[in-house]
């Protein structure tokens, strides 16, 4: 055999070696999410283990297995390690108590029809006997008006709340994953200063907050908030019954900046760019700029960049064109999400269904692709709704379970408004650049968009009156 055969077998070993290790990791993190044990059994373990790998390191298969197992006890550890711990310098420690606290806006204000949302980091506890140093996140609710900005300092006056489960959804585990443990409704609020926060992401949101002006000022509703929620990932302003359109016909994820979404947008989106006559590394690294610039806009939050690389992982696939190291990257992508965070694995639906959605795309999409052949690929046609046909299908147990709805319309409308989606998203974002240059034209600009738009909101509307478009399980 020859040299260079010998290192290509090592080489191919060795990296699934490493996907087993990922995946014996994410088993551990995934065990413990649910079956919780002791942190310190955990790590006893841990250590018998690993005196175990350095008295048998030697023998190949037995370290093998030692370090497998080590891995998935440092998956166990790892997310008992993240849960919280309650004491007097937690701000969740005082839940149940009025309390007056200063904090910082430190994300984007998640703005809706009749209030705002803020996600604020504590700083001290305002008391009689001084002022404790406190740290944490606290969800609070507060009117529209007046509004806040990320980066404002906050002095707030509330009483603290534990989340609570809403019917049936886990609202607290939905919080947790992102370390938020309190939540205050409606406070008395007084603004210090604007001077918290990241100096870039201020810029970003204030960009962010010009387009959305913009797009209210050129298009009419429920116009302005659907472009508003594609392009910029800002569902203020959706009407609820019109929601409930995108519900029943399985179109919401159009309307929200997930891994599902970005996924299917990415792949159809790269058919596009190859069928306008790109080469296929050309197209890979327009889409992968196209992705950047989409994420920069909406300002980085932890879900939208999960979701992008899913969507990054999909056109990586396509471009390298195995399966195998299409599978090894998203497993490697995985890993590094649930390192990073590991209560996503259990409590975010969004990555559970942008996972499932990837592995649809690489393993389903190209068989079902096949099979409609018979189909015209003109504007994508076939591309988009083997594309949709493959993530639903991947999507579909898991939407059953945690949405407790089936759409069985949702492959029809799919095809019918996802190609128009991708332009969309697409030419919205040069409109949004060419309104800012040539202002007195912006509503002359906006015009196909409103077309577009009206197109997307009729067919939803259309299909959701049907009788049977969707089932409860």
């Amino acid at each position: 055999m020859s040299r260079d055969k010998k290192l290509l077998i090592m080489s191919s070993l060795s990296a699934r070696n490493f996907k087993k290790l990922i995946i014996a990791y994410i088993f551990g993190v995934g065990l413990v999410s649910f079956v919780l044990v002791d942190q310190d059994i955990t790590l006893g373990i841990i250590i018998f283990v690993l005196f175990c790998v350095i008295i048998f390191w030697r023998q190949k298969t037995w370290r093998l297995w030692l370090i497998t197992i080590l891995f998935f006890l440092f998956g166990c550890w790892h997310y008992q390690s993240t849960l919280p711990t309650t004491d007097k310098n937690k701000i969740w420690f005082y839940n149940n108590q009025k309390v007056k606290f200063m904090a910082w806006v430190a994300a984007e204000p998640d703005s809706r029809i009749d209030h705002n949302k803020l996600t604020v980091k504590t700083e001290n506890l305002i008391l009689a006997s001084g002022r404790p140093v406190v740290a944490g996140k606290v969800l609070v609710k507060t009117n529209l008006y007046p509004q806040y900005q990320y980066g404002d300092l906050l002095v707030l006056t509330c009483k603290l709340q534990k989340p609570e489960p809403i019917e049936d959804f886990n609202y607290d585990k939905y919080l947790a994953k992102d370390d938020i443990y309190s939540v205050c409704y409606y406070p008395k609020i007084e603004l210090i200063s604007h001077d918290r926060g990241n100096w870039f992401l201020k810029k970003i949101y204030l960009f962010k907050n010009y387009c959305l002006a913009t797009i209210s000022r050129n298009l009419p509703e429920p116009q302005a908030s659907l472009f508003a929620a594609i392009i910029l990932g800002a569902r203020r302003g959706i009407p609820s019954e019109l929601n409930n359109q995108f519900n029943i016909t399985g179109t919401t994820h159009l309307i929200a900046i997930s891994g599902f979404n970005i996924s299917i947008l990415s792949a159809i989106l790269l058919a596009l760019v190859l069928g306008l006559g790109f080469t296929r590394r050309q197209s890979f690294w327009l889409v992968s700029l196209i992705l950047l610039v989409f994420i920069i806009l909406i300002g980085f939050p932890a879900s939208a960049v999960r979701a992008a690389i899913m969507g990054w992982l999909v056109i990586l696939a396509q471009h390298v064109g195995r399966k195998n190291d299409s599978n090894q990257a998203l497993i490697l992508a995985a890993g590094l999400m649930i390192f990073l965070n590991p209560k996503i694995l259990r409590d975010d639906a969004g990555f559970q269904l942008s996972f499932l959605a990837v592995l649809g795309l690489i393993y389903f999409q190209p068989k079902i692709n096949k099979m409609l052949t018979i189909l015209p690929n003109t504007f994508g046609l076939r591309e988009s709704l083997s594309t949709t046909l493959a993530a639903q299908i991947a999507t579909l147990p898991l939407i059953a379970y945690s949405f407790g709805r089936i759409s069985l319309i949702a492959p029809i409308v799919n095809l019918l408004v996802l190609s128009v989606a991708t332009y969309l998203t697409i030419f919205g974002l040069f409109i949004l650049a060419l309104a800012g240059i040539f202002s007195g034209w912006a509503l002359f600009l906006f015009w196909p968009a409103n077309l577009l738009l009206s197109y997307i909101i009729l067919v939803v509307e259309m299909f959701s009156q049907l009788p049977w478009a969707s089932i409860n399980v």
